[in-house]
C-alpha cells in the first residue's frame, strides 16, 4: 500500500474515533430525555397547525412578498418618472 493511503486511513480512523468520543455525552443527553419524556403530548389543535409554518411555506411567503415589494418599487419608479 501506498503511504498517502495509509495516512488517509489513519487520519479518517483518527477523526471518526474524535467523532465518536466528543458524541457521546450529547448522546447520553438525548437517551436520558428520551427515556424521561412521555410520548403522549397534550396537544390543543390538529396536526396541520403545527406543521403548516415549515420552512417550505415560509420560502414561498418570501418569494411572494419580494414579488410585491418589487411590484411596488416599479410602479413608484414609473410614477417618478412620468410625473418628475
Amino acid at each position: 500500500m501506498n503511504t498517502g493511503i495509509i495516512l488517509g486511513l489513519g487520519l479518517i480512523t483518527i477523526a471518526v474515533c474524535f467523532y465518536i468520543l466528543l458524541n457521546i455525552p450529547y448522546w447520553f443527553l438525548l437517551w436520558n430525555k428520551r427515556k424521561s419524556m412521555s410520548f403522549v403530548l397534550e396537544k390543543k389543535y390538529h396536526q396541520w397547525v403545527y406543521t403548516s409554518d415549515d420552512v417550505l411555506n415560509k420560502m414561498l411567503k418570501l418569494c411572494v412578498c419580494s414579488l410585491y415589494v418589487y411590484g411596488i418599487y416599479i410602479f413608484i419608479l414609473e410614477i417618478w418618472f412620468k410625473f418628475f
